[in-house]
């Protein structure tokens, strides 16, 4: 088999799963209507980044070096993330379910609304991958992967992403976020 055969074969594949996954979601979505549409805010830089900021100075201020780090790794990572994730877009140029509603419309938007890899699913898991690695398997962990999961039900069920896209996101939410760590560490040992 050619790879041009397999690439068409792999994309088929994952257009298929994201129709059936967008049909679904819409449909619980019209359900749920107060719960699908109040995920995407909280999900969002503009709402993140300054919590972060507030952790940060809270733990400077209160002597929480544990919260600092969470929240100089978090800021981090959503940074590189949505560096990393505005590039892909201009690449990708994935139409939107909502323009359009059909899944094999790679190359069709414009780069910068662009739908994969989904920014939110960036945000959502490159927070969680702080969390995580700075808290370990808590509650805090638990309660970060269940938002980071109900943000992926809300994206597919506002119509906003593909399911591909938001997995593609927390892929780079994740890497974003051991990279985070990875540089944070560094600089401390650096500073210290």
């Amino acid at each position: 088999m050619s790879d041009e055969g397999f690439t068409d074969r792999l994309l088929d594949g994952v257009n298929g799963l994201d129709g059936t996954a967008h049909r679904k979601a819409v449909a619980l979505g019209a359900e749920v209507p107060a719960l699908r549409d109040g995920l995407q805010v909280p999900s969002s830089r503009m709402v993140l980044m300054p919590a972060l900021g507030a952790l940060w100075a809270a733990g400077l201020g209160w002597e929480k070096p544990g919260w600092s780090r969470l929240a100089r790794q978090g800021l981090l990572a959503i940074a590189l993330g949505t560096v990393a994730g505005k590039g892909i877009k201009r690449v990708v140029c994935r139409a939107r379910p909502n323009e359009g509603g059909d899944p094999r419309r790679w190359g069709k938007a414009d780069g910068k609304h662009a739908s994969f890899p989904s920014g939110h699913a960036i945000n959502v898991s490159a927070l969680t991958t702080a969390v995580g690695l700075n808290r370990g398997f808590t509650p805090a962990t638990m309660a970060s992967l269940g938002f980071a999961a109900a943000v992926g039900w809300s994206s597919l069920a506002t119509e906003r992403h593909w399911a591909s896209d938001y997995a593609a996101g927390m892929a780079t939410g994740v890497l974003a976020g051991l990279a985070a760590e990875a540089i944070d560490g560094w600089v401390e040992k650096r500073l210290s």
